[in-house]
């Protein structure tokens, strides 16, 4: 299959993926890989321009790091606590790795990634290498790629996007950072197509409020998991809010493929005051543990709620602070504008998670995700109208 950047400006289907920096955990035990869609775009960034996405250097100064790759991309983070000896060491071990998968090489690297202001030094390593993955694409092709900074306050995340010519056929495809200053996240109000700031002029430039669009998202370990006998790939989409056309060349591409795919129906249905309502539930379960470490008078005591008070800030807080409460109930969860498109998954097994706590894409996971990205965009095209029909309603 050709990629090549393409000199129209704007495409007739579209890519959206993003990484959410340190968005590994979340409510009801989910845990994920928040980058798959990043990696994915960054993925065909490369096939289209053969850039070298290898990391060059590392550098360290306060509380800041710096990531510089081969191609002469810059991505920059902060860790709010500061940055040991020791962190420094384990992060110049991804020095000469590939910048594609971020989670992953976090993982490598530290062994673990936390959000929510746990870890901190991981969350700004991650940031770093993907900022500099997108900046290097920028930095090497001015005239092909358009680029903004996150303008969520607080934010620091690269926003780059361009039209890339797939077998000859115009796709806009944008790649989003987001990542809080401080390594603390996540805030991920601009998600997906999202058109809050910044990111909203690339993708108005792009076409993309208005082309069928496929986000790209995490590969997770959630209640979807449950059944599972090997890791498959979820599309959701409501038949109300979202693009059936988009999920059923999704569904008909996995199947082309050989690739293991579930429609999940409900799974994109807006929800009025859903986050609202989680946000005020883990509020009170923090309140509650509050109340009770209040009282407590053993060692005993205190540690054991201090330890549910860690899970509960470290693992379901991920759930409720990555969006604004109103603005989950326009674009939902994996933050998609109405009637564009769908959303594609990486369910894991419960095997799979008894030996992967955290999960991640390996590059041959990240092939068959790329697979089944280029055969739903080819799918998309042979019903291209409808698609089209139902933006327009």
């Amino acid at each position: 299959m050709e990629i090549r950047l393409s000199g129209k400006k704007q495409g007739l289907v579209a890519i959206a993926g993003h990484v959410g920096c340190g968005h590994s955990h979340s409510l009801n035990n989910q845990v994920q890989d928040d980058s798959c869609g990043l990696s994915i775009v960054l993925s065909l960034f490369k096939k289209a321009t053969n850039l070298s996405l290898k990391i060059k250097n590392i550098e360290f100064s306060g509380n800041d790091v710096k990531v510089t790759l081969e191609n002469g991309g810059i991505g920059e983070g902060t860790a709010r606590r500061g940055i040991t000896p020791q962190e420094k060491k384990l992060a110049y071990s991804l020095i000469g790795k590939e910048a594609v998968n971020t989670h992953t090489l976090v993982l490598e690297a530290f062994g673990r990634i936390y959000g929510q202001g746990i870890l901190e030094t991981p969350v700004a390593v991650q940031t770093a290498i993907a900022n500099a993955a997108l900046n290097g694409f920028y930095l090497n092709y001015p005239e092909q790629f358009l680029r903004a900074k996150e303008s969520v306050r607080g934010n620091c995340g690269e926003v780059v996007g361009t039209v890339l010519e797939i077998d000859g056929k115009a796709v806009s495809v944008l790649g989003t950072v987001n990542a809080t200053i401080g390594g603390i996240g996540p805030n991920e109000d601009q998600e997906g197509n999202s058109i809050v700031g910044a990111k909203g002029e690339i993708i108005k430039t792009l076409g993309m409020d208005k082309l069928p669009t496929l986000i790209i998202e995490a590969m997770i370990y959630s209640g979807f998991s449950k059944g599972l006998t090997e890791n498959t790939y979820f599309v959701r989409g409501d038949k109300e809010d979202d693009n059936i056309v988009v999920v059923e060349s999704v569904v008909k591409a996995a199947e082309k493929c050989g690739i293991p795919i579930k429609y999940h129906e409900s799974g994109m249905k807006r929800t009025k005051e859903a986050l609202r309502n989680n946000t005020k539930s883990v509020a009170e379960k923090i309140i509650t543990l509050g109340e009770k470490l209040k009282i407590a008078e053993t060692s005993e005591e205190k540690v054991n709620i201090i330890a549910e008070l860690a899970v509960a800030v470290s693992q379901d807080c991920g759930g409720i602070s990555f969006m604004s409460n109103e603005l989950h109930e326009e674009i939902g969860g994996a933050g998609m504008l109405k009637n564009i498109g769908a959303v594609i998954n990486l369910v894991s097994t419960d095997e799979y998670f008894k030996e992967n706590p955290i999960p991640y894409l390996t590059d041959e996971e990240l092939e068959r995700y790329l697979k089944l990205v280029l055969e739903s965009v080819d799918q998309i095209f042979n019903r291209l109208d409808e698609a089209n029909k139902i933006i327009n309603l």
